[in-house]
């Protein structure tokens, strides 16, 4: 997790350079965040590898432009998680908040930074559409094998239908299904019933282990 090396001021520069996702000016930061990075918060970010920095000679003015490298990315995720500092101001406190519940979301999801931000639009569209995609096929794969519209299906003949989709994206696929109307994971009431393979196919959600799929009909 993360350390506590960084000022709030820092923090808040990599959050902001990971919604930027490409390099970013001095310019660009105080257009859309009202601040810079220059002086020691710039020397400190470049020391601990978290911002890589270049003189933007193409650019008038010749500004500083600032991006993310890979290892900025790791940690801008880790903040992402962690809490204000005992003397973070009320905005900061608020920052932290909604960081945190986009963290919950994240990890809940199976998602990944990447998932959501994009430098390439059309590469943010495909995953989106991968996404998409795998969900219908859940969809479709739960409607031949429900003994009729709202059953009980157990996860592991769906994955074994839909062999071909990695584990990971059907999980992903899983948690985006249940979040829409009708759409349940459940426990197996018979947990004797379970076969080994039964448990390894089961997700976890919010800490209790599900095993059933059931699509109530719209």
């Amino acid at each position: 997790m993360t350390d506590t090396q960084l000022s709030l001021p820092e923090r808040a520069t990599l959050i902001a350079l990971m919604t930027i996702v490409g390099e970013a000016s001095n310019k660009d930061l105080h257009d859309r965040y009202g601040f810079t990075l220059v002086g020691k918060d710039r020397l400190h970010l470049a020391e601990c590898g978290y911002v890589s920095t270049r003189k933007g000679v193409e650019l008038p003015g010749r500004p500083f432009v600032h991006e993310l490298t890979e290892l900025g990315w790791s940690r801008a995720r880790q903040e992402l998680a962690a809490t204000p500092p005992p003397r973070a101001t009320k905005p900061y406190r608020l920052l932290y908040g909604l960081a945190n519940a986009f963290d919950r979301f994240l990890t809940g999801s199976h998602l990944t930074l990447a998932d959501v931000f994009s430098a390439d639009e059309v590469e943010h569209a495909e995953v989106v559409e991968a996404q998409v995609a795998a969900e219908t096929r859940i969809r479709a794969a739960y409607g031949e094998l429900a003994d009729k519209p709202g059953a009980p299906v157990r996860l592991l003949p769906l994955r074994e239908h839909l062999a071909d989709l990695p584990a990971p994206e059907f999980d992903a696929a899983l948690l985006r299904l249940i979040q829409e109307p009708g759409v349940f994971l459940e426990p197996e009431p018979k947990l004797r019933s379970l076969t080994e393979a039964d448990r390894k196919a089961a997700v976890r959600v919010g800490g209790e282990v599900k095993h059933l799929l059931s699509i109530e009909p719209s």
